[in-house]
């Protein structure tokens, strides 16, 4: 009786399997599975996959070290390559004489040629972090007649040539036009004064007069500003304007790049 209760069971067990072959098994004539992104090597079985370890991240550069250092404003310095640049806003359309390369908001916006949102204490140590030196000797008020002191800049702008279509670097100085030369401004750079600062106690900390009046870089001396004009005709107001037939000069409200580099004579 014992014998014959375990032939029924067996033979349902075998006819369950036969048809299907042995649990876990690989089918005969089934294709080789593919093996996913990683894998060494097609997987058998009840094989479990060995983890594939993930990509090692890329070191984070250290600030001091990266290419550029960022400040608001669109302003940028390449302390390993020496330079420095600002995005700004092309003032055009207008006739009237300037006193202002490049003003801040609150600056004399109807008497520059670029504008930008950047701050002069900013602009100062970016010139500062180019090894540039702003003047030990400071002069006072506008259209003063001493020389300004401090490193030599030379600034370029870079745009896009409103004829060609391409993107074209010019010295700033062809985009000005001084009526007593009746010609452009003669080359030599710009001038590293500084502005002046000033300790508030209130807000601990120092303020930069060109912040306080929105004014960055003069072309009728200040003394205010971060950037002086060390040119002989800097001293006489109303001398020089935009020079409207500088060529591919983009129109008015055009954003340009004014690029900030240790003078060579």
């Amino acid at each position: 009786m014992r014998i014959a209760f375990m032939i029924p069971a067996l033979s349902v067990l075998l006819a369950a399997c036969g048809s299907k072959g042995a649990p876990n098994m690989v089918q005969p004539n089934q294709p080789a599975a593919v093996n996913a992104p990683g894998n060494a090597a097609p997987l058998a079985g009840n094989q479990t996959p060995e983890p594939v370890p993930a990509p090692d991240p890329e070191p984070a550069v250290p600030q001091h070290e990266a290419e550029y250092i960022s400040f608001e404003g669109g302003l940028k310095v390449y302390p390993k390559a020496g330079r420095v640049e600002l995005q700004v806003v092309l003032l055009g359309n207008q006739t009237r004489p300037l006193e202002f390369m490049l003003v801040s908001p609150g600056g004399a916006t109807h008497e520059s040629l670029f504008a930008t949102g950047a701050r002069g204490e900013h602009l100062k140590r970016c010139l500062e972090m180019i090894q540039l030196k702003e003047a030990e000797t400071k002069r006072n008020g506008r259209g003063h007649l001493e020389v300004p002191l401090g490193d030599k800049v030379k600034i370029s702008v870079r745009f896009r040539h409103s004829g060609k279509g391409v993107i074209t670097t010019v010295p700033v100085e062809d985009w000005l036009w001084d009526i007593l030369r009746n010609a452009t401004p003669e080359p030599g750079g710009w001038v590293f004064t500084g502005s002046f600062e000033q300790y508030n106690p209130e807000l601990n900390r120092s303020l930069i007069e060109s912040d306080m009046k929105g004014n960055l870089i003069a072309v009728w001396r200040d003394s205010s500003c971060v950037i002086d004009n060390a040119r002989k005709n800097g001293a006489t107001p109303d001398v020089y304007s935009p020079n409207p037939a500088a060529d591919g000069i983009p129109p008015g409200q055009s954003e340009v790049t004014l690029i900030f580099e240790a003078y060579k004579e």
